[in-house]
C-alpha cells in the first residue's frame, strides 16, 4: 500500500458507522478520503483528493469528489 500526505482514513458521521477496509497493494494519493464503510479492493489507485464514500472494485481507479471510476485494470 502506498499512502501519501494528507490523506484521512475514518468515520463518515451520523448514520454511517463503521471503519473503512483497505486491500493490498492501493495507491492512496494525496489529500484523498475514505469515508465510511467501504471496502477499497486491492490493486486500486485513488486520486489525489479524491472523497470515496462507496466501494471501489479491485484494480479501479477513482477520482473526484465524490470518486467516481474512470477505468479498471484486468
Amino acid at each position: 500500500m502506498t499512502i501519501y500526505h494528507g490523506v484521512t482514513i475514518g468515520v463518515a458521521g451520523k448514520g454511517r458507522m463503521g471503519v473503512p477496509v483497505i486491500e493490498d497493494d492501493v495507491y492512496l494519493g494525496a489529500g484523498c478520503c475514505i469515508l465510511g464503510d467501504v471496502t477499497v479492493g486491492a490493486g486500486a489507485v485513488v486520486g489525489a483528493n479524491a472523497v470515496v464514500t462507496s466501494d471501489v472494485r479491485a484494480g479501479a481507479t477513482v477520482v473526484g469528489a465524490p470518486a467516481r471510476e474512470v477505468s479498471v485494470s484486468v
